[in-house]
């Protein structure tokens, strides 16, 4: 073997050296981390831990996107009807219907609505960031529906909007002062509607 070859073999051989070693020993270096998310897919929302009428979490019509809230009275209550506002920072979220048969935003089968025309409304109202809802049952001589711990007054819903950060907090909340209960032929009565917080993640 001669002198020249002799060196390219040391140059072969240190070059193939240092590739290995680059490597972790031929294959058995670290994996390339996953990028962090920036951009959120989801909206978690936690129930409020306190309040008499309530807006709880619906887990079987909601989805990473797609959040539905139930509105709850105290069980034993006798109602003929219901009114709120709502409020949601329409520059992260937009009101929508509970579910695809929904023919308008909010959705109740606890009261006898009668025939058409109806006293049911769901619609945003402003530059959207408040949803008008309302349901009574029509006609005074219908006996008032009494609640139980899990009969749902209303249901709303709301859908995360593109391009919002991860870890953004979704200002949710009831308007005070326009929410009420009826009672037939009674003067409503007013009531303060607890919501929980919403985060985009």
């Amino acid at each position: 073997m001669t002198t020249t070859m002799r060196i390219k073999l040391t140059l072969s051989t240190l070059v193939l050296a240092g590739l290995a070693a680059c490597s972790g020993g031929g294959g058995g270096g670290g994996t390339t981390p996953t990028p962090s998310k920036t951009i959120a897919d989801r909206l978690d929302y936690t129930n409020p831990s306190a309040g008499t009428y309530t807006l709880v979490k619906d887990a079987s019509l909601s989805s990473s996107t797609h959040l539905v809230l139930n509105l709850l009275g105290p069980a034993g209550t006798a109602t003929t009807g219901v009114g709120f506002y709502l409020s949601a920072d329409s520059t992260k979220v937009t009101w929508t219907k509970p579910a695809g048969s929904d023919t308008i935003l909010a959705h109740n089968g606890l009261f006898d609505l009668g025939s058409a025309p109806q006293m049911a409304v769901a619609k945003t109202v402003g530059s959207g960031d408040q949803l008008q809802v309302g349901y009574f049952q029509k006609g005074t001589t219908k006996a008032a529906v009494t609640l139980s711990a899990t009969s749902i007054l209303a249901s709303v819903a709301l859908d995360l909007k593109a391009n919002i950060p991860v870890g953004t907090t979704v200002n949710l909340s009831a308007i005070s002062g326009k929410a009420v209960l009826s009672n037939g032929s009674a003067a409503p009565t007013p009531i303060t509607i607890s919501a929980g917080t919403l985060t985009a993640n």
